[in-house]
C-alpha cells in the first residue's frame, strides 16, 4: 500500500508510483504544473483507491488531514473521504465529490444533499466514473499549444514539416513535442535521424496502459536536440492505437510541454473526433493537384498555387524541401538544415508557432 506521511510531523516525499503528494509538499511549489486535486481524508483504503484512479488521469493527488488549511493554494478538484466529509457540511469548504466506500453511501448522499454541487462517488464500483471526470478536468486544464498537421497526399514532406515545426518551437524556448499519430506510421526516426535517441516509443506506452504523469513523459521521451518525440520505436507496421491511451497521452502531453505539434498522416484520421478535443489548430499540406476545399493549407514544394483555391480554404504559405533539406535528410540528421537561414525564415513566415509569453514556461 502507497505510504503517506503526514506534512505537519515528517517531512513529504514525492510518490511517483501513485502520483501523490502531501500537501506540505505541494505547498513547497509545483515545479511540473501539472494539474492537481486534493483529497481530504486520513484512510488509507480511500487515498490508496484514488491514488490508483488519478494515475489513470494523469493528475496528482494532494493528501490534506487538516481541513482548516485547505483554502492555503488549493486548485483543481477537491474530495472529500467519507472519514472527515461531515466537517465539510459544516464550514465553507470547497467540495466537488464525497468518495468512500459503499458500505458508507448511506452518509454520504446524506451529506451531499445539503450541498448542492457536491457529487458522490462510492468506490470501487464508481472508480470508471471518478477517473473519466478527473480526466476530463485534466484534459481541459492542459495549456499545451497543439497543432495537428494533415497531409492530402504522400510525399509531400508532411513530416519533415512537423519535425521542423517543433523544434523550431524549441529554439523558441518552448517546451516542444513531436507526436506521431499517423496510423499508417512505420516509425519517423528514419525521416529525421540515423541514430534514434533512447526513450520510450508508442509500444512502451501501450504496454504501461499510457499511465504516466505529465513530468515522467517529458522525462521519458526520447529527445533530439532538445526536442521530445514520440514515436514507434520498431519500424513495422503497428497496431492501431487505443482511444483510451490516445486520450491519456494527449492530456499528459498538454500538460507537461508548450507546443505539441501532431503529424496526424494523410486523409481523415480514424480517431479525428478523440484528436479534435485537444487541437487549437489543424493545417493541411498540399500541392496544387491536391488543396482541400476548407482549412489552413501549407503548399509544400511549391512556390505558388498555380489556380484560384476554394473560398472557404486559405494558403497561408509555402514550405519547399530545399537542398539544404535533402542533404541534411540524406546524411540522417534533418535537424542541420536549421543552419540555413532561408529555412528558418520560411518556418516563421507561416506563423504556426504559438503566439503570447502565455506558452512559455
Amino acid at each position: 500500500m502507497t505510504q503517506l506521511e503526514d506534512p505537519v510531523t515528517r517531512p513529504a516525499t514525492k510518490l511517483v508510483t501513485g502520483s501523490v503528494q502531501t500537501q506540505g509538499q505541494a505547498a513547497l511549489g509545483d515545479v511540473s504544473n501539472e494539474p492537481v486535486c486534493t483529497i481530504v481524508s486520513g484512510d488509507p483504503r480511500i487515498i490508496e483507491l484514488c491514488a490508483a484512479i488519478a494515475v489513470g488521469a494523469a493528475v496528482r493527488i494532494v493528501q490534506c488531514t487538516q481541513p482548516d488549511s485547505i483554502s492555503l493554494g488549493i486548485s483543481g478538484p477537491v474530495l472529500w473521504g467519507s472519514d472527515m466529509a461531515a466537517a465539510a457540511s459544516n464550514q465553507n469548504y470547497p467540495v466537488d465529490v464525497l468518495v468512500g466506500p459503499e458500505s458508507e453511501a448511506s452518509q454520504l448522499w446524506s451529506l451531499a444533499s445539503r450541498m448542492p454541487k457536491a457529487r458522490v462517488a462510492l468506490l470501487p464500483s464508481a472508480g470508471q466514473w471518478l477517473g473519466e471526470y478527473l480526466g476530463l478536468w485534466a484534459m481541459r486544464a492542459g495549456h499545451g499549444h497543439t497543432l495537428a498537421i494533415c497531409a492530402t497526399a504522400g510525399g509531400l514532406g508532411t513530416t519533415t514539416m512537423a519535425m521542423l515545426l517543433a523544434h523550431a518551437g524549441t529554439l523558441s524556448g518552448l517546451r516542444s513535442v513531436l507526436i506521431d499519430v499517423d496510423p499508417h506510421s512505420r516509425s519517423l526516426w528514419p525521416c529525421v535521424t540515423s541514430k534514434a535517441p533512447v526513450g520510450i516509443g508508442w509500444e512502451e506506452l501501450a504496454k504501461s496502459g499510457g499511465a504516466l504523469a505529465a513530468h515522467q513523459l517529458a522525462e521519458t521521451l526520447p529527445q533530439l536536440r532538445g526536442t521530445s518525440v514520440l514515436t514507434w520505436t520498431q519500424t513495422q507496421e503497428q497496431e492501431a492505437l487505443e482511444e483510451q491511451l490516445l486520450i491519456r497521452l494527449l492530456a499528459s502531453a498538454r500538460q507537461g510541454f508548450d507546443f505539441l505539434v501532431l503529424d496526424t498522416g494523410r486523409s481523415s484520421h480514424p480517431q479525428h473526433q478523440v484528436i479534435n478535443q485537444f487541437v487549437d489548430r489543424h493545417v493541411f499540406t498540399a500541392n496544387n493537384a491536391t488543396v482541400p476545399s476548407t482549412g489552413d493549407t501549407v503548399l509544400c514544394g511549391e512556390q505558388r498555387l498555380h489556380r484560384s483555391s476554394p473560398d472557404q480554404t486559405r494558403i497561408i504559405g509555402t514550405f519547399p524541401i530545399n537542398s539544404r533539406i535533402i542533404k541534411a535528410t540524406g546524411r540522417g540528421e534533418l535537424l542541420d538544415s536549421f543552419k540555413s537561414r532561408a529555412l528558418r525564415q520560411g518556418l516563421s513566415d507561416l506563423c504556426l508557432l504559438p503566439q503570447g509569453q502565455e506558452q512559455h514556461r
